[in-house]
């Protein structure tokens, strides 16, 4: 038995299977993966102007205790403005060696040529760091290492503002030994 639409009917069904039609096919159209899509670049961090690099790391509650963090901050802003060495600060919330450990390994990868740490977390994090890469410089300010590998300064809070201030303006580009 044939379908039988009423004339007057017509012209609304037609419409709405032509609109349904538009539906599917838009809908097929827009979810088909695309193929031909460029995957995207590859992230690198490189330093393209060629100065030195100094970073500041610490955890969020030594940062916040006082303004320790904020004076060595100052110091090294300034000595890198003085010298055109470029610094770089890094505050996270870690509490534990293990928690601070990939945000050193991090700035390693950056080629950050001084790192200075500032509290426990991140200064207990520094040896096993400092023995896997000799050629990272670092600065460890509060921690509670007492004997640092090669490559370790560990200064008082008392002497950190200038030596580090010193170490910044001294500081040699050496990228290329932390491939």
């Amino acid at each position: 038995m044939p379908l039988r639409i009423p004339r007057r009917h017509r012209a609304r069904y037609i419409t709405g299977a032509c609109a349904g039609i538009a539906a599917a096919i838009t809908a097929v159209v827009l979810l088909q993966p695309a193929h031909h899509a460029p995957a995207p670049p590859k992230v690198v961090a490189n330093d393209f102007s060629g100065r030195a690099t100094a970073c500041l790391a610490t955890d969020t509650t030594t940062a916040g205790k006082g303004d320790n963090v904020t004076k060595i901050w100052t110091s090294m802003q300034s000595a890198g403005s003085r010298s055109g060495k470029n610094v770089q600060q890094l505050i996270q919330p870690a509490t534990s060696a293990d928690q601070a450990q990939p945000y050193l390994a991090g700035l390693i990868s950056q080629h950050c040529d001084l790192i200075v740490t500032v509290g426990p977390a991140f200064g207990q994090a520094i040896p096993a760091l400092a023995k896997a890469d000799p050629a990272a410089r670092f600065t460890a300010v509060d921690s509670t290492i007492t004997n640092p590998p090669p490559g370790v300064t560990l200064l008082a809070n008392d002497q950190a503002v200038s030596a580090i201030g010193q170490q910044v303006q001294a500081l040699q580009h050496a990228a290329a030994q932390h491939n």
